[in-house]
Formats: structure tokens, sequence, C-alpha cells
């Protein structure tokens, strides 16, 4: 386990101050927090509308979409939330990993200091989440979303705050959390088609 701590924290810091850049420097710490501005969820607002506006048939189809898309939302807040609470409530207190800074690790830390603790990573969860939701609804936009996704996730390291093995076990946790949750609520969406036959 150790040769795999050392490979994650030498990983780290050749990302962290490796690959250190003028545009980077710049991008990154706005990049790791856009799920906290408005715009970027009325940016997925409009998709969404979009979406469901997009070669309508009639009032039928339409009302049909945005059932599916309203699905879709809820199978998302779930699996966001069902993320963020097995990376932050599960995991994070059970492993108890300290954040590069408070472990001695050189960083150069391009946002402000965070506390508690650092694995596994919970804004890759809830993008993963975000991007394998955004896959099962809409499966042609599934590349955009998992860059998205990955980038927020490298952005995590870049920017000092979490190790590699933190945003890919986050990342993971919150596509198996999507997928469960999909699979819940489609179980249940067939249990009552089967009902109202």
């Amino acid at each position: 386990m150790e040769p795999l701590l050392d490979l994650d924290r030498d990983t780290f810091v050749a990302i962290n101050t490796g690959m250190t850049n003028t545009v980077l420097d710049d991008v990154m710490p706005v990049w790791t927090e856009l799920h906290k501005e408005p715009v970027f969820w009325a940016v997925i607002a409009m998709f969404v509308l979009f979406q469901i506006l997009r070669q309508p048939r009639d009032l039928n189809s339409m009302k049909s979409k945005a059932r599916a898309w309203l699905i879709g939302a809820l199978i998302l807040g779930a699996s966001m939330g069902l993320a963020d609470l097995v990376a932050y409530r599960g995991v994070k207190i059970w492993v108890e990993r300290p954040r590069p800074e408070a472990a001695g690790v050189p960083v150069e830390l391009r946002t402000h200091s965070h506390s508690g603790w650092s694995f596994p990573s919970n804004h890759a969860a809830n993008n993963f989440a975000l991007a394998r939701t955004v896959q099962i609804l809409a499966p042609t936009w599934t590349i955009p979303a998992y860059a998205f996704a990955a980038t927020v996730a490298f952005s995590r390291v870049y920017v000092g705050v979490h190790y590699p093995l933190d945003v890919v076990f986050g990342g993971l946790i919150g596509f198996l959390c999507a997928s469960f949750v999909a699979f819940f609520v489609r179980k249940i969406q067939q249990r009552m088609d089967k009902t109202h036959k």
C-alpha cells in the first residue's frame, strides 16, 4: 500500500507543481468551483429545456419528454446526494486521509485552504454522478459530460486540494451511485407500468 501512496504523492507533486502554467493558473481555480455558480445551473436548465422542445411532434411527445427529463432531474439529484453521502459521510471519515497541504506535501495552493479529509473527492463524485446521469438520459452528450467531469477532477489536483487517487475513487463512487439510482428508478418505473396495464 505504501508504494501506491508514494506514487500518488509523486503524481500529485508532478501535476500540482510540475505542470504550472499561467493559463491553467487562471482557469483551474474557476473551473474547480464552477458548479457553485448560478450561471452553470442556468446553462444546464437551458440545455434540458432545449432537449424537451427539440423536434416536438405534438403536445403528448413534449409531455413525454418533459416527464423523462423530470425523472432524469430526480435521478441526478438522488445520484449526487447519494454520492456526496457515501464520499463525505462514509468513506472520508473511515479513511481519514489528510489533504496534501495538511500532510506536509509540497503544495502550490491555487484556491482557498480546505478543511476536512482528502479521500475521496466529493467534487469528483458529484461530477461523475452528473456525467453518468447524462450518459443514461442523453447518450449523445456522454463524451462532453465525462470530459467536463474529468477536467473538474483534474482541477482538484492542479489547485492543490486532492491527490490523484482521491479524484479517481471519487469519480468511481459518483459513477456507481448514479448507476444504482438509475437502476432503482427503472425498476420502480417497470413496476408502475405493470400495475397500470
